[in-house]
């Protein structure tokens, strides 16, 4: 006997466990009979139409029936919760009651601090068709925002938590504990889910304000909002960092880090809507970081000058590797506080659009590189075996043009570039010597003459790395380039032609290097120089036969002194002169055998000069030899007569 009851002691359990093993954890409904006693009161509770009156307001007492029997109140009487209710009375009773839920529901506690504990249960849990507590958790929003109906909390609905089903209860608790966070707790309430976040936050410039115990101390919320989160770049900005940092109270004065050093960045080419192929411009979060931001003054900040570089590099990837490789950025590199980072031409806050601000004008560049680049300041300006300055870029036609807001005129980016400013002596540099043809001669500026100078003697020299061979700035000046003046004398310009091409063509060094005839002692002693060095201005010098740009070897058919062309070129002025006059040499260096005839006359003529001037200087010599002693003659014959007469009268 003992053994049977034990058996059926041991189904009776496992069948009641089954049974809850069924309720806990299928989605089915629990079939609990609905009890028979309702069915009186559903007999006018369940009409659409029965309403009462309560303090002159019309008041409905529908139940809806089939919602019921799914409620979870579906097996209790009516009578269980409207407690001294006599049917056969209207109303019911005389004195409603609250219902007692905990009479049913002890077992549900409230937690400390339950921000809930005066809130009655039916503002939740609808009395005639509560929900299970797993299917008031789906639509949990929807159940708190009945009541948190402000409008900054249902903006929660258009949230990426909300997408993210992201529940009330998730910071707040369930509704039997929930509570409200306070500011100090709200780190710790995000960094459930966002412990990343957290972790970079907890930096320098966040643990010295906490620790300072400082009110200005942001936390999650003042940068994401509470409800209704900021995760856009812009909303961040707009809603968070300007909010705060545009408080003249909170960040008094002028000096960096005041509210109105903030302020200029509204106004900055990175305060805009979109930025470059219309996407969003850099906010405050591209600069300074969102979560790991920091104490500019710290080494590690990304707005420490030794960071800002890679900081922009951010967007600005392209101009940060030319800025690298140029001499600024090499300089800046290697630790030399005197070389220029992205902020100290472009700005900090104020940063503006180089494209259409007045403050990168031309003019307005080239005075901010020479503000560093004049005055000696800096020794690598000063070239060996030279005295031109940057600085004497401002006595040049082209500061002059541009003053005179001539905006095609050039400046020092033209030829230096903006980014990639590299030394002469770099072969990639834009006035390398091989490459200043080029730099001068963009479609902007001197391409008409950088075409005549493609294909030159002294181009080709260049293309082949011959040090010795001229390029633009060995005769119009680097930085002091002067404009052709039209008004100066011709003799005085013509001088100053044949002075400059003799700079190279009378050097020995030169000459010999470069196996060059010396063409400039020949033309000072022809005709032409003669004639310049004697004044006149419509003398040829080397310009007139040779040109300027396009000088090329008399043997090249393109040559304005090639023999076919002599006519034309020497036809300029002498346009009456018979052919065979321009087929003689010019540049005559050994006429004994270049030019015999021209020798020997030339020896002839000099024979003759010099014999007619000796016989001259001897025949005067004698001549004046001769009337000395007649006069000493004369003198003595004189001096005689008178000694005699003197005698006579003694």
């Amino acid at each position: 006997m003992r053994l049977d009851f034990a058996k059926n002691l041991i189904l009776f359990s496992l069948a009641v466990t089954g049974i809850v093993w069924l309720i806990l954890f299928t989605d089915i409904q629990t079939t609990i009979p609905f009890t028979k006693a309702n069915d009186d009161c559903f007999a006018c509770h369940e009409d659409k139409d029965l309403t009462m009156e309560v303090k002159e307001k019309k008041v409905s007492l529908f139940v809806d029936k089939a919602k019921y029997e799914k409620g979870v109140h579906s097996g209790a009487d009516c009578k269980d919760c409207h407690l001294n209710y006599n049917p056969d009375d209207l109303p019911h009773t005389s004195k409603k009651s609250e219902v007692d839920c905990k009479s049913c529901h002890g077992d549900v506690k409230s937690g400390e601090h339950n921000s809930h504990e005066k809130v009655k249960c039916q503002s939740c849990h609808n009395p005639h068709y509560s929900s299970p507590a797993k299917e008031i958790k789906t639509t949990q929003v929807e159940f708190c925002t009945k009541c948190h109906n402000q409008k900054s909390i249902k903006s929660f609905k258009t949230t990426a938590h909300f997408q993210k089903n992201v529940l009330c209860s998730d910071c707040h608790n369930s509704g039997h504990k929930v509570t409200g966070v306070s500011k100090n707790e709200v780190t710790k309430t995000c960094n459930r889910c966002h412990k990343g976040a957290h972790e970079k936050l907890d930096n320098i410039l966040n643990k010295s304000m906490m620790r300072d115990g400082s009110a200005n101390a942001p936390v999650c919320t003042d940068c994401h909002g509470v409800h209704k989160t900021f995760s856009s770049k812009l909303d961040i900005q707009t809603q968070a960092c300007l909010k705060c940092h545009l408080d003249e109270k909170k960040f008094p004065g002028e000096n960096k880090g005041s509210a109105k050093f903030v302020a200029t960045y509204k106004t900055s080419v990175h305060g805009k809507l979109t930025g470059k192929n219309n996407k969003q411009a850099a906010t405050c979060i591209d600069c300074h970081g969102n979560h790991e931001l920091d104490d500019p003054k710290n080494p590690g900040s990304a707005t420490t000058k030794a960071n800002l570089v890679q900081t922009c590099s951010k967007c600005h990837e392209n101009e940060v590797i030319k800025y690298k490789n140029s001499a600024h950025g090499k300089a800046f590199l290697e630790g030399d506080n005197n070389a220029p980072s992205c902020t100290k031409c472009h700005g900090e806050h104020d940063i503006s659009s180089v494209v259409s601000s007045e403050k990168f004008s031309k003019i307005n560049t080239t005075d901010l590189c020479l503000s560093c680049h004049k005055g000696g300041k800096l020794t690598s300006d000063t070239k060996k075996d030279s005295d031109s300055l940057a600085s004497n870029y401002h006595l040049s036609v082209h500061y002059v043009a541009l003053k005179n807001g001539n905006t095609n005129s050039a400046s020092c980016a033209d030829c230096h570039g903006a980014h990639e400013m590299k030394p002469s002596d770099d072969a990639a540099s834009k006035t390398n010597k091989k490459n200043i043809a080029a730099t001068c001669g963009t479609a902007d500026c001197h391409q008409k003459q950088a075409g005549q100078f493609t294909g030159s003697i002294h181009q080709t020299a260049v293309s082949k790395d011959n040090k010795d061979a001229p390029t633009c700035i060995n005769c119009h000046g680097n930085h002091q380039v002067a404009k052709r003046d039209s008004t100066l004398d011709k003799n005085v310009v013509s001088k100053s032609i044949v002075k400059l091409c003799s700079d190279c063509h009378s050097s020995s060094g030169i000459i010999q290097r470069n196996e060059l005839r010396d063409v400039t002692r020949t033309f000072n002693e022809s005709f032409h120089g003669l004639a310049v060095r004697g004044g006149s201005g419509d003398a040829a010098n080397c310009e007139s036969c040779h040109g300027y740009h396009n000088v090329r070897s008399s043997e090249d058919s393109l040559s304005s002194t090639f023999k076919a062309n002599l006519t034309k070129t020497c036809g300029q002025c002498h346009k009456l002169a018979d052919k065979t006059l321009f087929e003689t040499k010019i540049h005559i260096v050994n006429p004994q055998t270049e030019s015999p005839w021209m020798y020997w006359i030339t020896r002839f003529y000099i024979l003759i000069i010099f014999g007619t001037i000796g016989a001259m200087t001897l025949h005067n010599l004698l001549d004046y030899l001769k009337k000395k002693k007649l006069k000493k003659e004369e003198n003595q014959i004189e001096s005689e007569k008178q000694e005699t007469t003197e005698d006579g009268k003694a």
